[in-house]
């Protein structure tokens, strides 16, 4: 019979705080897994936003092939989960119940299939311990309870992570009650700050879950939908805004309602103006990296914080190695068929990392990137490819536009541009892109449009490859 798998993934992990030299969370279980398993340590989602990374995951395929209007999250025919179920597995899973995740749950056989996520919106230290040690509970209580024979397929998006984008982008002084969800481990044992601890009561959740699962015959996989930013000294955009709540709350009771909107929009500028003036003058000494790990969390990026991952395979018999070599969510899909030994008759965009090692001489996959627009493009849109010596990305409307290149050898944190030096390495590049693009057409019913078809040609034509 095929082995079992367990499908862990950690919403907005970043892949330092599970190995490397930056790392300050305790992570005892994944550490243990590292050392059993193929773990990844430069392994890159496509995009910096969750549900285009998930359809790369489980299509195995570049957002290229995606819709242009994404608002709406959807999983197309011959997925991962139609090729298991075909295979003979029991679909199973534990989401949150926003409507994002409605087309996994229909997949879904298990009893139990969401989690709420907004029920303690006021009360954040309950919803962590919510989403967190009540989904914990749920998984055991699937896996002491199975009777079935056939081979299962869990898969776990874990989100307790993700209320700290909020936390680090918000006004509301409630939002300390974070601190009180993993109370247990607010402490510098567990890590630097908020996110780090958080990270580590993660694990030990995880650590929960491991003592019910026979590695023996399931397969664990470990990895995040797309990075995220952590305040550079736990000091957050916020912190150099004034307060101006108290002037709000005066403005509303001295102006009439009509004045409301007009008064609240003045105030709101200001705040916005001093704020900047202050942010300002504090970021004068410190690097760009630095700098950007103060943004809100809602800004579009394609910088290696947003989009590195960790990656990890342990579990029946897979031979333990760390792999330092540059691998892509879109390889994940084939990797699972691969060590099912289930063929594929489809064309996908990733490749197997089963036979993948440093000492191979297997030529490089670069990763195509794209932001995750949440509707149509938008100007602040990018695209970009990442190879392990170096990343590009432009704007997505115009390659003219917002030109990033970065050295990640000597510059692994992309502190320096040096796209105006390097001109000839861009032009590569942005060939590679616009190849790239015309070579992995949508395969959907919302076709690329002729307009886009013919921008792609013409550029080709433009750099001379037509």
């Amino acid at each position: 019979m095929r082995p079992n798998i367990l499908f862990f993934l950690i919403d907005g992990l970043r892949a330092d705080q599970c190995f490397g030299k930056d790392k300050t969370s305790f992570t005892p279980n994944i550490d243990s897994l590292r050392k059993k398993g193929m773990y990844f340590t430069n392994a890159f989602t496509s995009v910096d936003g969750t549900l285009l990374s998930l359809i790369s995951i489980f299509h195995s395929i570049y957002p290229i092939k995606t819709p242009e209007v994404r608002s709406k999250y959807a999983l197309q025919k011959n997925n991962l989960l139609d090729i298991l179920a075909e295979n003979g597995y029991e679909i199973n899973g534990l989401v949150s119940d926003l409507q994002s995740f409605t087309d996994y749950t229909n997949y879904f056989e298990n009893n139990v299939k969401t989690f709420d996520y907004f029920k303690y919106v006021n009360k954040m230290d309950q919803f962590l311990l919510n989403t967190s040690s009540g989904v914990t509970d749920k998984i055991i209580d699937f896996l002491k309870s199975r009777t079935s024979k056939k081979p299962w397929f869990y898969y776990i998006h874990a989100l307790t992570l993700h209320p700290l984008k909020e936390y680090f982008a918000s006004y509301d002084s409630e939002r300390e009650l974070l601190n009180q969800g993993i109370k247990d481990f607010d402490n510098e044992k567990f890590g630097a700050g908020l996110y780090e601890r958080t990270v580590s009561f993660i694990d030990h959740e995880l650590g929960k879950i491991l003592e019910h699962i026979d590695l023996d015959n399931t397969i664990l996989i470990l990895t995040s939908d797309h990075g995220e930013r952590i305040p550079y000294d736990s000091i957050k955009t916020v912190d150099f805004q004034p307060k101006l709540e108290h002037a709000v709350d005066f403005g509303k009771k001295i102006l009439p309602k009509s004045a409301h909107k007009i008064g609240g929009e003045f105030l709101y500028n200001i705040r916005k103006s001093v704020g900047k003036r202050k942010l300002n003058k504090s970021n004068k000494k410190l690097t760009n990296y630095q700098k950007r790990s103060r943004d809100p969390y809602f800004t579009l990026s394609l910088f290696d914080e947003l989009i590195r991952v960790p990656l990890l395979f342990v579990g029946n018999s897979i031979k333990p190695r760390i792999i330092t070599k540059q691998v892509r969510h879109v390889d994940i899909s084939p990797t699972i068929y691969e060590l099912l030994d289930i063929p594929l008759d489809r064309k996908i965009s990733g490749k197997s990392l089963i036979s993948l090692d440093d000492e191979s001489s297997q030529e490089e996959n670069p990763n195509y990137l794209h932001t995750m627009p949440y509707h149509k493009l938008s100007p602040s849109d990018m695209v970009g490819l990442r190879t392990s010596k170096h990343k590009y990305f432009r704007a997505a409307r115009d390659p003219k536009e917002d030109v990033n290149l970065y050295d990640l050898k000597n510059d692994p944190y992309e502190n320096d541009n040096i796209a105006e030096t390097n001109k000839e390495l861009v032009t590569q590049f942005e060939k590679k892109i616009l190849q790239l693009e015309k070579d992995n057409l949508p395969e959907y019913e919302e076709k690329i449009s002729e307009k886009e078809l013919q921008r792609i040609s013409n550029e080709l034509k433009r750099l001379g490859y037509m």
